[in-house]
């Protein structure tokens, strides 16, 4: 009997159903080992990893200008939030978050999240919480957000508390047509006591130029007229204007403050110390 070769063909075509699975198996695996390395090169797929937590801007010293980290805004009205700038790339929120202590509890609320500010191209990093009350202590946590929807951890919390301030029409001198005296002394009236340890007084151009900023302790706590008489030292020129403001500092913690206030500006004209009105 004489054998003939069989074709490739008749093979395939004889073969069973379970042995074209059999053969079709090491293609499957090529093909799905070739599509994990080809996206685990970084293509198309998103990084679990969640980003870096924000940086609170270090609170600045009362006597340091310009002032830096949380504080109270001369607005009168709001408390002030400065972190770093988010250099992360694929950073595309800030995340907020507010928690209010009671101290009669002597306990702290939850944290909610109070705003998601859209940060991707914008180096703005700063915020005003406007919807505070006053002499109520606010505790703040920071949290990114990338492009692939991944929270960070909290920040570190800081906390402040927003004291009355100074009103501006208490504050003399005020006003563009207002001379300095010609004993250069800075007056205002202060009708609460509570918490309040010191002012700060701030002297600056009518275009922002730094003069001076100086720790004044009060004359009395419980609520009086202050005064503060600007060292001779110190130079103004003639018929030009200056915009001075009280900052008060309370509850401070390695020297810096955890609570206080700033007035609104007030003004007054500088001219000359033999023209200043006594």
């Amino acid at each position: 009997m004489v054998f003939k070769p069989t074709s490739s063909k008749n093979i395939a075509t004889t073969n069973p159903w379970w042995a074209k699975i059999h053969l079709s198996i090491p293609l499957l695996l090529i093909f799905h080992f070739s599509f994990f390395i080809f996206h685990s090169c970084g293509l198309d797929i998103e990084d679990p990893t969640p980003p870096s937590p924000p940086v609170w801007v270090q609170k600045s010293f009362p006597e340091e200008w310009p002032e830096r980290g949380i504080d109270a805004h001369e607005s009168g009205g709001g408390i002030y939030l400065e972190w770093e700038t988010l250099v992360e790339s694929e950073i595309k929120k800030l995340h907020i978050y507010r928690a209010q202590y009671f101290d009669v509890e002597d306990s702290l609320g939850s944290y909610d999240s109070i705003l998601q500010l859209e940060v991707e191209g914008i180096t703005s990093s700063e915020w005003v919480d406007t919807q505070i009350e006053t002499d109520v202590r606010y505790f703040y946590k920071l949290k990114s957000e990338d492009d692939a929807n991944n929270l960070s951890s909290f920040s570190d919390p800081v906390s402040y508390r927003i004291l009355r301030s100074v009103n501006s029409e208490n504050s003399i001198p005020n006003g563009i047509s207002s001379f300095l005296p010609s004993d250069r002394t800075l007056s205002w009236i202060y009708f609460f006591s509570i918490e309040m340890e010191n002012y700060c007084v701030t002297v600056l151009s009518r275009g922002g130029e730094f003069i001076l900023r100086e720790i004044v302790l009060p004359g009395n706590y419980v609520g009086d007229t202050e005064q503060y008489t600007i060292p001779e030292n110190i130079l103004f020129e003639p018929s030009e204007i200056y915009k001075w403001r009280i900052d008060i500092g309370a509850k401070y913690l390695e020297g810096i403050e955890t609570a206080g206030s700033e007035s609104a500006w007030a003004t007054f004209m500088y001219k000359g110390d033999s023209l200043n009105t006594p």
